[in-house]
């Protein structure tokens, strides 16, 4: 088969991803002369490879590991095109006025992580799958995502709270099972689920102290989500509050799932430009007798309050649990999220175009349009 161009798409496997193994990777080598493949084991490894292929143009991105492997790479994306801009303005260039205006690289998801929260909406199976179809020359459609940023960092979703604690707390189990055949059933959701029964809940009965929260706006739309998915648009000019009071959970994404297809966010695409706000405030006893509706994103009830928002400032009475795009994030007292102005196009593999000829496959891709 005729070898292709290397500016068409390339692979970065996360080796610390849980199913990137050696044999995951002697299969993607068998694969390699007809992409361009790369490992990393740290952040500096993946940034140093991800500058070299938006420098040399390539256009497609296939991000190899799970959802923390993503975002970060997205987080180091963003970061090349402010370096880009900051390059342009010491050359005596006319820069752009906003990073949003470069144009990022489409992404490609592997399921190769725990939890996978894109995989469902894109249609990403297991394994190298989609890689093998890219380099037999299929074509697939691309879905433009929003995404959120908050401390110079890009992802899909966050949380703080329960959801945070129970990542912790998985974590710790986790550590405490490396025997090989013990280390294999934890990481899977039963080890979410042993995580939280075995500490989980019976710290949070234990807790005597309920954190307070204080959630303000600081963008232009809010929008209250009515039962039924109805939207109301709230007079909250910035700088006000939206929520003042106890809750057990809160977190905003511009997607709608957790890991394992976690319904967390139904409400997140609605509409364009805008994250969903969850605030949950129900207790064990509830989200325990509700678990299926709730992971299906059907459940409905005052003890969860929803918004579409643009920018929101989260303040607690005390340190809160924070994860964000799927990796714990230590603890924050506060912390700014907002709709980012980049967005990403990421492959859609549900539904493929069209399998290319080798003179299409060797003509590459071109460059996706500017954001």
């Amino acid at each position: 088969m005729e070898k292709r161009k290397v500016e068409e798409f390339a692979v970065i496997l996360n080796q610390n991803a849980r199913r990137v193994t050696r044999g995951l990777i002697r299969s993607a080598q068998e694969i390699a002369p007809r992409i361009a493949l790369y490992t990393s084991r740290t952040r500096e490894e993946a940034y140093q490879i991800l500058q070299e292929l938006m420098d040399r143009g390539v256009r497609r991105i296939i991000s190899g590991g799970g959802d923390g492997t993503f975002c970060q790479l997205l987080s180091q994306a963003r970061q090349y095109l402010e370096e880009q801009n900051a390059r342009l303005q010491s050359m005596g260039r006319q820069a752009r006025e906003e990073i949003a205006r470069f144009s990022l690289p489409q992404f490609g998801i592997l399921k190769l992580g725990t939890g996978n929260s894109l995989a469902p909406l894109l249609g990403i199976k297991g394994g190298l799958e989609p890689v093998r179809r890219l380099a037999e020359g299929e074509e697939f459609p691309t879905r433009r995502i929003h995404l959120l940023e908050a401390e110079r960092q890009c992802f899909t979703f966050c949380g703080l709270g329960w959801d945070a604690r129970i990542l912790n707390d998985y974590l710790w189990l986790k550590n405490c099972c490396r025997r090989r055949l013990l280390s294999r059933l934890v990481q899977s959701l039963p080890g979410y689920l042993a995580a939280i029964f075995v500490r989980t809940i019976p710290a949070v009965l234990l807790a005597r102290r309920r954190i307070e929260t204080r959630i303000v706006n600081l963008g232009r739309r809010l929008f209250r989500i009515l039962p039924g998915g109805t939207l109301e648009k709230v007079a909250c000019p910035p700088g006000e509050i939206i929520y003042q009071g106890h809750c057990n959970i809160t977190g905003a994404a511009t997607t709608p799932y957790y890991g394992f297809g976690l319904t967390a966010f139904p409400y997140a695409m609605r509409e364009p430009g805008l994250m969903q706000l969850r605030i949950v405030r129900a207790g064990v006893g509830e989200l325990l007798a509700h678990a299926w509706p709730i992971w299906r994103g059907t459940y409905q009830s005052p003890g969860f309050l929803d918004y579409l928002a643009e920018d929101v400032d989260f303040r607690f009475s005390e340190e809160m649990p924070f994860q964000l795009g799927g990796d714990a994030a230590g603890t924050r007292k506060e912390i700014r999220v907002r709709v980012s102005q980049l967005t990403v196009d990421l492959l859609d593999f549900r539904t493929p175009l069209s399998r290319a000829g080798p003179a299409a496959a060797a003509s590459g891709f071109g460059s996706s349009p500017p954001l």
